[in-house]
């Protein structure tokens, strides 16, 4: 059993102003973690890592997942992360040099009803990415319990 730990830096000079700040968070008790650099190809979806009750090539436990990464390495290429469960999917957009980060296994939509928001959680059961244009390199982290 290991301690996952997640550092982020940000840093702008504005006008001969530094800024900035740093966030960092342990993660403890991960006993796995998977880390690849896959080439996704252009017109086509490719499943980065999927989620559920049972552990097997490229699928994990939900119930395990504390941290995940998505970063695109391409130079120019944008790419559709989709984001599914087992009753809707959420499509973002990772530009060039971008990431997206997941600290939950849970998704949901946003239902409002009259005037309130709903919140109904459901557990991911997929990441899928798909270029925009041209091929996109992509890498991935994810460490479960």
């Amino acid at each position: 059993m290991g301690n996952f730990t997640l550092k982020i830096q940000e840093r702008i000079s504005l006008e001969g102003v530094e800024r900035g700040s740093d966030f960092s968070q342990t993660i403890t008790g991960i006993n796995h973690t998977d880390n690849r650099i896959l080439n996704t190809l252009s017109g086509s979806e490719t499943t980065i890592f999927s989620l559920g009750d049972t552990e097997g090539s490229g699928q994990f436990l939900t119930s395990s997942l504390k941290y995940a990464r998505i970063s695109n390495y391409s130079t120019n290429v944008p790419v559709n992360l989709k984001v599914s469960s087992s009753v809707e999917q959420l499509n973002f957009k990772i530009d060039a040099g971008g990431s997206f980060i997941l600290s939950t296994s849970e998704i949901t939509g946003s239902i409002l009803s009259g005037s309130d928001a709903v919140f109904t959680y459901d557990n991911i059961s997929s990441l899928k990415v798909e270029p925009s244009g041209s091929n996109a390199k992509i890498e991935y982290i994810i460490a479960t319990t």
